[in-house]
């Protein structure tokens, strides 16, 4: 049974208003606006400083690059490898960080939708006491 035969079967057995809500929050927000959903957190202050220090680390990387095609002797260029690969470790480090907050973000937006409906039913199990 996959995961579309599941939600299939989730919408047939909700009430209609409970549907319509459902239907509400069940659509899944884009790529980008999931990395604008990180700006917009309690950690937007780190997340720009990160964003910056990316930035930072592009330009360093690609500097130590371009210097490293023009340097002809040995120590040059093994210094501008180190550079550049160290630029380039840094930046995937920060992409990972990136990508981690914005599972987390979606993680967490799962969990509301089950608080919801867990809502929606006791109250329903109330109603019908």
């Amino acid at each position: 049974m996959n995961g579309h035969e599941i939600d299939d079967k989730i919408k047939q057995a909700l009430a209609t208003e409970d549907a319509e809500l459902y239907a509400q929050f069940a659509e899944e927000p884009s790529m980008l606006a999931m990395g604008l959903e990180v700006l917009n957190s309690r950690h937007r202050l780190v997340t720009a400083i990160m964003i910056i220090s990316m930035l930072i680390f592009m330009v360093t990387g690609s500097y130590s690059l371009w210097q490293f095609f023009l340097s002809h002797e040995t120590k040059p260029l093994i210094g501008w490898a180190m550079a550049c690969g160290f630029s380039m470790a840094a930046i995937a480090m920060l992409k990972l960080w990136a990508w981690m907050e914005i599972e987390k973000n979606s993680t967490i937006r799962e969990i509301k939708r089950l608080e919801l409906q867990i809502a929606r039913l006791t109250q329903r199990l109330t109603e019908a006491e």
